[in-house]
This record gives structure tokens, C-alpha cells and sequence, in this order.
């Protein structure tokens, strides 16, 4: 017994010098030292507690992610760590009255070696409002320009509706659905997947990360379409009233459409002929003016090539008053059309040398017009028929004369000549 208290005052000092001379070699050996991390998420925990109530949160600031954690830890403990062992929650039960959230945290690896834990933020901010939800209809539209020559056609989605959710704020703020594709370049159809874009009431694009939506993303398919100019031809109808004629001439505004469709479509189409029924000229004494839309009168598979173009077009029909003019015409200027066989038919001039034609037209026509230049024909086979005969004998015989006159100039009365038949 006196040997184990003998020299106690020894025997503790050598105790306390090998407790620090343990100290000094951990420290020296495993010293504490620390490791940053930096961008570390938080995970929020009982969220149901918000939604279950009809409410939806959004993360303020990005305050969801902390930008750096100082982990303090001996060496060897820091040098078997990595950024996949801190954890950092937020529990929604501990939500404050100014909507933040404490942040623990913590690893999962060594927890109880952890000297401390330094963190740069400490709350998660949040903005608690009501859920609302509503359906957009999707829009579609195109950006860039086509080639040369092409035009787009119809443009349509695979769905036409989006039904998104989120904060009542952000629901509201939201007016519209959007796709887009870019049409830079193309020659032929397209068919691709487009992101959804929310669009408040301006057209500026809302930040779809704060809402949820029943699709993300549409297919749309852009139909391309050829383009031509092709001209318009009209019809026109009836006759104007006595004196007056419809001159030929029509003046459209535009003349020309340009036109779009499949390249095998338009090919076939060299004009647009418009038959409408309120181009008549019936009893007119003055020009027809008239305002339709060519969009009736396309072909099948054909549409206007030109968006900005509504297809109005005004035309204006030329009736003139007739002028008329009776003028001396050579006999000879009359020749007989077709043969007898046996026989010689010939324009008999030893009665008279000249006749009078009477011509009505426009004065313009008929101003122009030269005797010497207008020409007739006597048909034998009207010879015939005109003289209700089976056939031709020799013998003289009245025949009535076909003119060749030019566009819009008509005879005013018949001239007929004789025609002489001699045997061969």
C-alpha cells in the first residue's frame, strides 16, 4: 500500500505529461482542419402541409441553395468527405410567420466527428399563396424567313389546350400559350417538337419554372407552299345597252396574284379566271366598277400567296358609246370560199363595182379602219343554202358576204353581191 501512494506528486506529474504528450502527437498526426463547399441544396421536408391546404410555395432569391458550407474536422475525417455527404433540409413545420424556413446542417458520414459546421445562409425564404389553375388554348406562330419563292401555310399543333397550375399571382399575370418555329431557309414541310411558352397580357414570356403545366412541349408541323404570279382574265356578260358597247377592255387592281400551293397544284395554273355574275354589262350606257374578293375564284388546293393581301380586287368594265360609219368596199375585195365541181364561181362585178358596208364600233375601231383593207367571203355551201336549192346549176345567183373586221367593230345590216356560175 505504501508503495502505491509513495512518490504520488511523481507519479501525477508523469500522468499529466503523458496526457499532453498524447495530445501533442494527435494534433501533429490528425490535426483539425476544415473543407468548403460551395452551391449546396436544400432538400424542404413536409411540403404536404402547404399543399394539402390549397396552397403552393415558391423559393424567394434562390434561397434553396446555399452558396458555401465550412466543415471543421480532423483530417482524416475532412479527407474522406466530399460534397455528396453535407445535407442540408428545411422542415416546413417550422415555418415562421414571415414564410422562412430554418436550414440544418449536417453529413451523413461521420456526423459525430464533425468539430462544426459553418453555413453562409440559414433560412429558406419562401412566398406562400393560393393555388389557382387554368387552360390556355395553345397558339402556334412562325419566325424567320422561307427561301425565295415560299410561303407558309397552315400551321398546326398536335394539342390545342395547356392547363397549368401554380401561385394565384403568377396564374393571373399569365394570358396566353405559345409555340414557335424557326422557318429560316426552308423549302418543304415541317414537322418538330416546340417548348411551351407562357405569355402575360404584353407578350412578354413568364417564367414557366413557376408554374406547372400538364404538357411542356408540342409537336407542329408548318406546311410550305410554292408561290407564282399568275394574271386574272375576266368574263363579262351581256350586252350594253343600244349605241353603247362593251369595249373589251378591263381594268383590274390588282392585275396580277400571286398565288400558293403544293408545286404539282399550281403548276397547272396559267390564270385566274373570274366568272362572276355581277360582271354584266346588260343595258349599261357607262362603265361597270366592281369590288369583289378572288379567294372564290382560286382552284382547289390553291390560296392567296401574299399575307398581306386580302384578296379585295376592284375591276372597271369600258363601255363606250358606238359610232357608225358606212364605207365603200371594192367588189373585188370579195372572193368566193370553196369549189363546185364542173363548174367556175366567181363575184359577179359587171352589175357594180363597189357596195356599202356599214360598220358600228368604237370610234377609236372604226377610225382606224382603211376600205381598201376589209375583206369578204361568199361561201359556196351558203350559195346553196341561202337559195333553198339541192345543188348549183349554172346561172347568176345572190349571195350574202361574211367580213373579216377587226375586235369590236360588227356590221349593221347584211351585203350581199351576185355570184355568176359557168360551166367549166
Amino acid at each position: 500500500m505504501k508503495k502505491l501512494t509513495a512518490n504520488w506528486g511523481l507519479k501525477l506529474a508523469s500522468l499529466i505529461f503523458a496526457i499532453v504528450v498524447w495530445f501533442l502527437v494527435t494534433n501533429i498526426n490528425d490535426p483539425i482542419t476544415s473543407v468548403r463547399y460551395t452551391n449546396i441544396p436544400v432538400t424542404l421536408m413536409n411540403t404536404s402541409l402547404i399543399t394539402d391546404q390549397g396552397q403552393v410555395y415558391t423559393i424567394l432569391d434562390g434561397s434553396d441553395t446555399i452558396s458555401s458550407v465550412t466543415l471543421y474536422a480532423p483530417r482524416s475525417i475532412i479527407d474522406s468527405l466530399s460534397q455528396n455527404n453535407v445535407v442540408a433540409t428545411a422542415d416546413i413545420q417550422d415555418l415562421s410567420s414571415l414564410n422562412t424556413v430554418s436550414i440544418n446542417v449536417t453529413t451523413n458520414k461521420y456526423r459525430d466527428k464533425i468539430e462544426n459546421i459553418v453555413s453562409s445562409s440559414d433560412v429558406v425564404k419562401l412566398s406562400v399563396e393560393r393555388k389557382a389553375s387554368k387552360s390556355l388554348a395553345l397558339g402556334a406562330t412562325t419566325s424567320g424567313s422561307l427561301a425565295d419563292g415560299y410561303v407558309i401555310g397552315d400551321v398546326t399543333t398536335d394539342q390545342n389546350m395547356v392547363r397549368i397550375s401554380g401561385p394565384e399571382s403568377v396564374v393571373n399575370r399569365i394570358a396566353s400559350a405559345n409555340v414557335d418555329v424557326d422557318v429560316t431557309g426552308f423549302t418543304s414541310n415541317i414537322g418538330t417538337d416546340a417548348d411551351i411558352k407562357l405569355l402575360d397580357v404584353d407578350g412578354n414570356e413568364v417564367d414557366t419554372s413557376l408554374v406547372s403545366m400538364n404538357i411542356k412541349a408540342v409537336r407542329v408541323n408548318v406546311v410550305i407552299y410554292e408561290t407564282k404570279y399568275v394574271p386574272i382574265t375576266y368574263e363579262v356578260k351581256g350586252e350594253a345597252a343600244s349605241g353603247y358597247m362593251y369595249t373589251m377592255q378591263v381594268e383590274s387592281t390588282p392585275d396580277s396574284v400571286l398565288i400558293a400551293g403544293r408545286s404539282n397544284t399550281i403548276a397547272s395554273v396559267s390564270e385566274i379566271k373570274v366568272d362572276d355574275e355581277a360582271i354584266d354589262v346588260t343595258g349599261m350606257t357607262g362603265n361597270l366598277t366592281y369590288t369583289y374578293n378572288i379567294s372564290q375564284f382560286l382552284p382547289s388546293g390553291v390560296s392567296l400567296g401574299d399575307p398581306d393581301f386580302n384578296g379585295s380586287v376592284s375591276v372597271i368594265v369600258h363601255v363606250e358609246p358606238v359610232s357608225t360609219q358606212t364605207f365603200d368596199v371594192d367588189v373585188s375585195n370579195v372572193a368566193v370560199e370553196g369549189t363546185l365541181e364542173g363548174f367556175n364561181v366567181t363575184v359577179d362585178d359587171t352589175e357594180y363595182e363597189t357596195v356599202s358596208l356599214t360598220l358600228q364600233g368604237l370610234k377609236t375601231a372604226i377610225d382606224s379602219i382603211d376600205p381598201a383593207s376589209l375583206k369578204g367571203t361568199v361561201n359556196v355551201n351558203d350559195i346553196i343554202t341561202g337559195n333553198n336549192l339541192d345543188s348549183l346549176e349554172a346561172g347568176n345567183y345572190s349571195a350574202d358576204v361574211k367580213w373579216s373586221l377587226p375586235d369590236g367593230v360588227k356590221t349593221k345590216g347584211t351585203v350581199s353581191v351576185y355570184v355568176k356560175v359557168e360551166e367549166n
